[in-house]
């Protein structure tokens, strides 16, 4: 059975073989004709993929069939491959029916029947429009980059020259356009790429972003679009539309968590998937998709959670780290300053180079200590506004903020002099203020006209950029009062925005307003919201309410609660009733609440009912039911019965149970046996059971045998074995044979196995090869590649460093920062400093972290703050505190620990609670768990109640874990 062979299987009666390489569909768009299409072929997935040559004798030898198409036509009906008579369509839906062993084949062909008629009548799709604009008609303040101040001019001065008037200055290329250039190049000729460009506000990437659409029209003029989705929103536009990108295509996600981390994170993960598909798609390329990030929205998307955590944005994850990643320095180095003065007259750049500090160039020019001096001096009211708009945007609002927001939540952030100090007119004043340009560019909070469909009702208006990233840091440990959370609650009406923060409200510990925000949700039809609310109730011991809302969101049909019903009841014990419920819930569709019930009567011993219970979960087209069916015939010794029920699951998608009863066959002596099934299983994507018997053989000294069941496996997709085995060679000295086996995995794929083969070669002293390979497993997903040949060849110095920045030009910065490393341990210090401060302008935080401690180790703290500070690194300044912490400087520690945090890593507090504990100081714990709570670390609360328990105070802990803080961040009181 070959590796394309279906991963159904014909019903034993059906008299049909299955195809050996299954019909593919062809696209269509969205209409009659694809539901057609989508129907039969469904039918034919059900019959199991049978060739097409018996299927046309079928259909020939049976004269109840209006139709006898042939293999070809038979072929096209199945795909959707164009027009096909009536008959034809109709007759190979039946026969399809029948062979599926279906009882309904005769209402099925009529249903087939009624599709066809209304695809021949439905009128044609028109060719949609392409997406975008071309580059020329496209204006770059509309896609957001940064206008520039206006300036005096100085006597004399022509100009400025700058581009689309006087909204954008002269451009100075800066090290990073090299790289862009690059890319641009690439997709030029052929290529499709992400580029994600990652700094900070107002640092220069949404204008780098423009010059290299400019770049790539003036190579190839006409030819290229730009799509900025944004309408009705971002997320919504950018998934709506995905599918129907074409060939060169600029996608221009400015602001990228917008797209990727919406308040819905579904929807972010259909975008990124849709990404993922679009650049890995040959046929609709070239496109560029250009990113823009600041550095902790990188961080949040792209840091991988730990093993016990939920993991909602790995399709996000994987887009950004396959991409190529750009980071934009905060500053022009002083050669990048010196150029402005050969950028013409433009007086804008004349007096940045002069004015700007710390050649923060970028900064000065989009007006930001202009910015920043507008706030410092704006009047109680103008603060207020600015501090609401800055508080929901940090927690999780979209960047239109509602008027109404503002209105009802700022009196909140006022003491009760300042709003007796306040006009009636106090709202207007205020918003004028903080609407007034700055020497020509938007002020703080500027009013905005809300996109057609916008959730938002009323006026809208947008913070800063530079406002909003500072004050990320600068409000990190402080909650909203209530009134912003009640006003929330009346003005939000997007639920996906209500739910985000509400579990913003639940990991600072406000459980009574995470609990207000889901209830108002929920009272808006949103049965995520209900599910939330029970989650949020059975953490705090509440199992009876929690079983409640569950129960409402089940009658609503919300996906998976009846699985949580079954769960709570199972848990207290009534397995009566968690089994009527898991049944309920099978018969809507949700088998997870049935396969729940099959294992609790596995582990309790009662193998019959959990068979049953699994032919039950099986027949409502569970796999995992087929195969823990399997897997009791299989206990039970009946390997008749258990091959025969294997067989079901893998027809239902399960490969498990035929790898299992591989390793039965090879248990009891029948080789044969074994491989056949394991060979069922690989072709259904489980290459386990082959790789086992590889090593099986390979233990009883059958070299031969173990090489050709891993060629099976590596021709299967799993490449890895072969690596595996060229490695045991690699051991035992026989270099030439594992060099073979490499070269045979390597041609399968396997990015390891490239890796070593450009070792070896560097070893050789073939350098040129070595480079060869490790580019090619590198661009084959092997990140190690380049680290490990970079390493190989550090001394020969040149060669390494250009590898490494290679390397981290790819998104791959830990290899110069491994260069630094053997640099450091070389002795040559000034190098390796060189080299760490390259990879962290670039984004390494471990790069970031080595230059911060050589400065501790140089007695230099204050140096060592200053770098992982300015560039927003929290992890340098986690270790920063564990460091002085460790010390014995407990000060000094809180201070780098909530430094940390302000930059969005509160662990180091969390840390230090953990160690204050463990010390006995129960006070300096308590205190600092609410200041890790207000800084947004869900499980500080945790720590707290049982290190409340753990000093003999249950009732406080009790409360502590059932109703949470109030918003002044004491515990909390009952509240119902």
């Amino acid at each position: 059975m070959s590796a394309d062979e279906s991963g159904t299987l014909l019903p034993m009666s059906s008299g049909l073989r299955p195809s050996t390489r299954r019909v593919e569909r062809t696209v269509l768009p969205a209409g009659q004709t694809r539901d057609l299409r989508d129907a039969v072929y469904l039918l034919y997935g059900q019959a199991g993929c049978p060739r097409l040559d018996d299927l046309a004798s079928m259909i020939a030898d049976d004269d109840t069939l209006p139709g006898a198409p042939g293999k070809d036509a038979i072929g096209k009906i199945v795909a959707g491959d164009g027009p096909a008579a009536e008959r034809d369509v109709v007759s190979v839906a039946a026969a399809l029916a029948r062979a599926a062993g279906r009882s309904d084949a005769a209402a099925v062909a009529e249903r087939i029947r009624q599709l066809w008629t209304a695809a021949w009548i439905a009128p044609p799709n028109p060719e949609p429009a392409p997406l975008g604009k071309r580059i020329p008609d496209c204006d770059p303040i509309a896609l957001e980059v940064h206008p520039a101040i206006t300036v005096a001019r100085s006597a004399g001065a022509v100009g400025p020259p700058g581009d689309f008037g006087d909204q954008l200055p002269a451009y100075v290329e800066r090290a990073h356009d090299a790289r862009l250039r690059e890319a641009a190049d690439e997709v030029c000729n052929g290529g499709s790429m992400l580029v994600t460009l990652v700094g900070g506000s107002s640092t220069g990437k949404t204008r780098a972003c423009w010059e290299i659409a400019r770049y790539i029209e003036a190579q190839q003029p006409g030819r290229w679009r730009l799509w900025h989705p944004y309408d009705p929103a971002r997320s919504d536009a950018a998934a709506g539309a995905i599918e129907h990108v074409g060939p060169a295509t600029i996608v221009w996600l400015n602001e990228a968590q917008h797209y990727l981390d919406p308040p819905d994170p579904r929807l972010g993960e259909r975008i990124a998937a849709g990404l993922r598909t679009l650049l890995g798609d040959p046929g609709r390329g070239p496109v560029l998709v250009v990113a823009t990030l600041w550095p902790h929205h990188w961080a949040a998307l792209t840091t991988r959670p730990t093993a016990r955590q939920p993991d909602p944005l790995s399709q996000a994850r994987d887009l950004l780290t396959a991409g190529a990643l750009v980071t934009i320095p905060d500053s022009f180095s002083a050669s990048e300053v010196a150029a402005l003065a050969r950028a013409g007259n433009d007086e804008r750049l004349l007096q940045a180079a002069a004015h700007a500090k710390g050649g923060r160039i970028t900064q000065f020019l989009a007006g930001v200590p202009l910015l920043q001096e507008r706030y410092a001096n704006a009047q109680a009211t103008a603060r207020a506004i600015i501090d609401v708009a800055t508080d929901a945007r940090r927690l999780g609002h979209p960047s239109a903020i509602p008027h109404a927001l503002l209105e009802q939540a700022a009196p909140g952030y006022l003491t009760d002099h300042e709003w007796d100090q306040a006009g009636d007119d106090w709202l207007e004043q205020a918003l004028a203020y903080t609407a007034a340009p700055c020497n020509g560019i938007p002020g703080p909070l500027v009013r905005i006209r809300p996109q057609p469909g916008h959730p938002s009702a009323g006026p809208c208006y947008r913070l800063a950029d530079y406002l909003e990233q500072t004050g990320h840091a600068d409000r990190a440990g402080l909650v909203p009062p209530g009134a912003f959370w009640d006003a929330v609650a009346t003005t939000v009406t997007n639920l996906a925005t209500l739910r985000q923060l509400a579990e913003a409200a639940s990991a600072r510990g406000r459980l009574y307003r995470a609990d207000q925000l889901y209830r108002t949700a929920a009272d808006r039809g949103d049965t995520i919201a209900l599910g939330r609310l029970a989650w949020l109730r059975e953490q705090a011991g509440d199992l009876a309410e929690a079983e409640r809302l569950w129960r409402v969101a089940a009658d609503k049909d919300a996906a998976g609660a009846l699985y949580q019903v079954v769960r709570l009841r199972k848990n207290a014990g009534d397995l009566a009733e968690a089994e009527r419920l898991a049944l309920s819930a099978a018969d809507r569709g949700d088998i997870v609440a049935l396969n729940q019930l099959i294992g609790l009567r596995e582990k309790t011993g009662d193998l019959a009912e959990a068979e049953r219970l699994a032919l039950l979960a099986a027949d409502r087209a569970s796999a995992v039911g087929a195969d823990h069916r399997a897997w009791l015939q299989q206990t039970a010794g009946d390997l008749t019965q258990t091959e025969q029920v294997a067989l079901l699951a893998a027809a239902r998608g399960s490969a498990r149970a035929l790898a299992r009863l591989a390793q039965s066959r090879e248990q009891t002596g029948d080789p044969a046996g074994a491989e056949r099934l394991a060979l069922l299983a690989a072709d259904r994507g489980d290459t386990a059971a082959l790789t086992g018997l590889a090593w099986v053989r390979a233990r009883e000294n059958d070299q031969a045998e173990a090489e050709r069941l891993a060629l099976l496996a590596a021709d299967r997709g799993d490449a890895a074995t072969l690596t595996m085995f060229a490695w045991l060679r690699t051991l035992a000295g026989d270099l030439s044979e594992a060099e073979r086996l490499y070269s045979m995995a390597a041609d399968r794929g396997d990015g390891s196995a490239l890796c070593w083969l450009a070792e070896r070669r560097a070893e050789q002293g073939c350098p040129v090869e070595a480079e060869r390979l490790a580019l090619l497993a590198a661009d084959r997903g092997d990140p190690l590649a380049l680290n490990n040949l970079v390493r190989s060849l550090e001394r020969a110095g040149d060669q390494a460093k250009r590898l490494a920045l290679v390397a981290a030009d790819r998104g791959n910065t830990f290899a110069l920062t491994l260069l630094a490393d053997l640099r450091q341990e070389a002795g040559d210090l000034s190098e390796a400093e060189r080299l760490y401060r390259i990879a962290a302008d670039r984004g390494d935080a471990t790069a970031l972290k080595r230059l911060a401690e050589r400065r501790e180790d140089q007695g230099d703290p204050v140096e060592a703050e200053r770098l992982a500070a300015d560039r927003h690194d929290a992890t340098a300044l986690k270790r920063l505190a564990e460091r002085r912490e460790d010390q014995g400087d407990p000060v000094e520690a809180e201070r780098l620990a909530l430094l940390a945090a302000d930059h969005g890593n509160p662990d180091a507090l969390n840390d230090l609670v953990w160690r204050r504990g463990d010390q006995g100081n129960a006070t300096e714990a308590e205190r600092l768990a609410l200041v890790a709570a207000d800084h947004g670390h869900a499980g500080t609360l945790g720590h707290l109640t049982q290190l409340l328990l753990t000093a003999g105070d249950p009732v406080r802990a009790k409360l502590l874990q059932r109703y949470g803080l109030t918003d002044d961040g004491a515990i909390s009181p009952e509240w119902d």
